[in-house]
């Protein structure tokens, strides 16, 4: 059987509100545990989708409303109540041979119908694909129509953070479950036996939101006007190439296009429909659209023209400008497109007449007809539309976290609102980096002596630090990935001295030669000279950096080691710090999980712009031309990750990146303090008129398939 996160009835909400003035020293008990069967083995039979489950009665329904599914009468469940019922077919015909029920005819949308009766739309048969993608609902087919609302969250963002992530649909994509890669809108592929062709079928019969056919001509413009292109790329992303040389991509026929690597690349399936990998811009270049901005097709003087109109004086910039997904004019595969360029006081997206998916009724979805986001100018003002319940869909809870949610709790009745949640990495916050290419020698040789690192590790306590800023839902751990298999982020690796032991601390300070103390008690360097220690204190991510390294200034007084701390801007922190213009510096970090591959995560595998050693990092990216030559296990970090991508093998991938994270805590490059609870820092939060979510997902750090929401009135 599959375990995963039991999270919380009305009455665990209470105990997790207890979190929030209670200590929380250590990882819970009930950790995710995932002993899903191997992909090969037949899934447990759900019932159908268009069964009111057990626990969701129906209210009587009109004819009209029966056709497009019930209503629901019962309250939704609350985050992690119910395991995810979603499930998604490639096909009808594979609907069919998994349930035995076939999909006779499509439905579309009332408001399509009328278009296609003024005779403005085809029928909905020719504006499906041949083999439409299936998705059995999370409760019930859904009804048609109806709006969801969101945030624009504060006056610096141009759209709505989370709508932008509902209209990716990549040509792979997790399985709800999160349990493998499935195909999307690609509908299958293979794989050489060298690990280094992937070719890739394409989903015959898709469309534009146009009407224009999808086809391998639209990836071939991506790759041949866009990627080649040194103007507009002028930096080849590293995902596509392998062995340092990019990828040659090339066109079989209307609906195959093959990737070539000059080493094997066993994971790029996985990339394509990954967080950091090239799951976007694939999927989104019309080239019918976009050719006539881009002088490979048209006379310069024509585009000239266009930029001119739309003050643009860089054909660059106005070609960047014109495929950036919140343009109104540029078709979309997506379902729902925007109306309007950003900024708006109120952005909004129809849906997508096109739409590649349906139920497994054979209606074409999406259910919802528009979406509509509202701009908000703080926290604070998003924080009072969600409890007055004038927000549908509410990200709070993962930005607000444990400042939130209390309130938000208390006001769930009134607001009429539930929680859901999606997997992420778990935020590590606040940890502490080092200088090692200090340009004092003395202070070089000292930060790059592990026993310094852990000497002022132990000598932080954790749980009091939790008690004072966290107030709870954090746990005392050093940066770590996602909890549960296949990484395990709360075994005992990544306790590596994060206990709180002073004398331990003082042990290790005094091998390493640190004896000699000032008037004050307070340790000299190694040179004999007075040692104090500048933390630059990130202020932007999280925002309480700056208040918890003066707390730990005070821990590591306790054992002679003087410091200060110096808050920075988030941008200027930046700067400085991949300058190497810092002493200490501190600032969130993640190690990967979830949707985010271990090896598409910078800091675990020491990817350019490395928060822990910048210069290592580029030393590594120029093959040493440029930055500082790293020590040998970062050297065997980036060795294992070439390995990785080209291991068709899961268990042996896990294996390597196991062997990463052990080299991690051997080091101790930085020092963690805390990871977070996604089961409360990762929550949304969604008005209970909108159903068909899941309580919890593990694909995303948002739950899943939102064409299959609907609303229930």
């Amino acid at each position: 059987m599959k375990q995963r996160y039991r999270l919380f009835s009305l009455l665990s909400i209470l105990l997790v509100m207890a979190l929030f003035v209670g200590a929380c020293g250590s990882p819970p008990s009930d950790l995710p545990v995932d002993d899903a069967p191997a992909a090969e083995a037949p899934a447990a039979e759900a019932p159908a989708a268009d069964a009111p489950a057990a626990d969701a009665p129906a209210a009587e329904a009109s004819d009209a409303e029966a056709a497009s599914g019930p209503l629901l009468a019962d309250l939704p469940a609350g985050p992690g109540e119910r395991e995810t019922q979603q499930e998604v077919y490639n096909s009808p015909a594979d609907y069919e041979a998994a349930t035995g029920n076939a999909i006779s005819e499509y439905h579309e949308a009332p408001v399509l119908t009328a278009l296609v009766e003024a005779g403005e739309l085809p029928a909905v048969e020719e504006r499906l694909p041949a083999e439409p993608v299936v998705i059995k609902p999370e409760e019930t087919i859904g009804k048609y129509g109806g709006f969801v609302t969101g945030p624009i969250e504060g006056q610096n963002m141009a759209s709505p953070t989370m709508f932008n992530y509902w209209r990716i649909d990549p040509l792979t994509t997790f399985s709800p479950d999160g349990s493998e890669i499935i195909p999307n809108l690609a509908k299958g592929w293979e794989i050489s036996e060298d690990n280094q062709t992937i070719t890739i079928f394409l989903r015959e019969g898709v469309k534009w939101s146009d009407g224009e056919p999808y086809t391998a001509d639209d990836i071939l413009f991506w790759w041949n006007s866009i990627i080649l292109n040194d103007e507009l790329t002028p930096s080849k992303p590293t995902v596509l190439t392998r062995g340092g040389e990019l990828a040659e991509v090339t066109k079989v026929d209307d609906y195959t296009v093959q990737f070539t690597f000059s080493a094997p690349y066993a994971l790029f399936v996985t990339y394509l429909g990954s967080w950091g990998g090239p799951r976007e811009d694939p999927m989104a270049m019309p080239e019918h659209y976009l050719s006539q901005f881009h002088p490979d097709f048209v006379d310069m003087a024509e585009i000239e023209s266009l930029m001119e109109a739309d003050g643009f004086d860089s054909w660059v910039d106005f070609f960047q400008h014109m495929i950036d997904r919140h343009n109104p004019d540029k078709p979309t595969l997506s379902a729902w497109i925007p109306n309007e360029w950003p900024p708006q006081p109120i952005q909004t997206y129809r849906r997508n007449p096109y739409y590649w998916k349906v139920d497994t009724e054979g209606n074409q979805l999406p259910y919802i007809d528009e979406l509509r986001a509202t701009r908000v100018a703080d926290t604070e003002a998003q924080l009072l539309k969600t409890i007055a319940g004038e927000l549908d869909w509410s990200s709070l809870g993962f930005n607000g976290g444990v400042a939130n949610m209390p309130l938000i709790l208390e006001n769930q009745e009134k607001g009429d609102y539930r929680l859901v949640y999606g997997t992420w990495m778990p935020n590590s916050f606040s940890n502490i980096m080092f200088n090692f290419n200090h340009p004092d020698e003395a202070r070089k040789e000292l930060y790059n002596d592990v026993r310094f690192r852990q000497a002022l590790s132990v000598a932080i306590n954790r749980d009091e630090l939790i008690k004072l800023v966290w107030k709870g839902a954090v746990f005392a751990s050093q940066v770590a990935p996602l909890y549960g298999p296949p990484y395990h982020g709360e075994s005992e690796l990544f306790q590596s001295y994060a206990q709180f032991d002073p004398e331990l601390a003082n042990q290790l300070l005094d091998e390493i030669g640190l004896t000699e103390h000032d008037g004050e008690g307070y340790r000299l360097g190694l040179d004999g000279e007075p040692l104090l220690l500048v933390i630059a204190a990130n202020s932007a991510w999280p925002p309480e950096t700056p208040a918890v390294m003066e707390i730990i200034r005070g821990y590591w007084e306790e054992v002679g080691i003087r410091a200060t701390v110096q808050p920075e801007a988030g941008e200027l922190w930046t700067a400085r710090h991949n300058g190497g213009e810092h002493d200490l510096s501190a600032r969130g970090a993640h190690f990967g999980g979830g949707p985010v591959h271990p090896t598409l995560n910078g800091n675990t595998f020491a990817l350019g712009g490395w928060q822990w050693a910048p210069e290592w990092a580029l030393w590594l990216d120029t093959d040493g031309e440029q930055g500082v030559e790293p020590p040998d296990d970062v050297k065997r970090i980036r060795e294992l990750r070439e390995l990785i991508l080209g291991e068709p093998d899961e268990a042996k991938r896990v294996e390597m990146i196991n062997e990463v994270f052990e080299i991690h805590m051997a080091n101790l490059w930085s020092i963690g303090l805390v990871v977070d609870d996604p089961k409360i820092n990762q929550q949304t939060i969604v008005k209970n008129r909108v159903r068909n979510v899941p309580t919890w997902t593990q694909g995303e750090w948002y739950p899943s398939l939102p064409e299959s929401w609907f609303i229930n009135e």
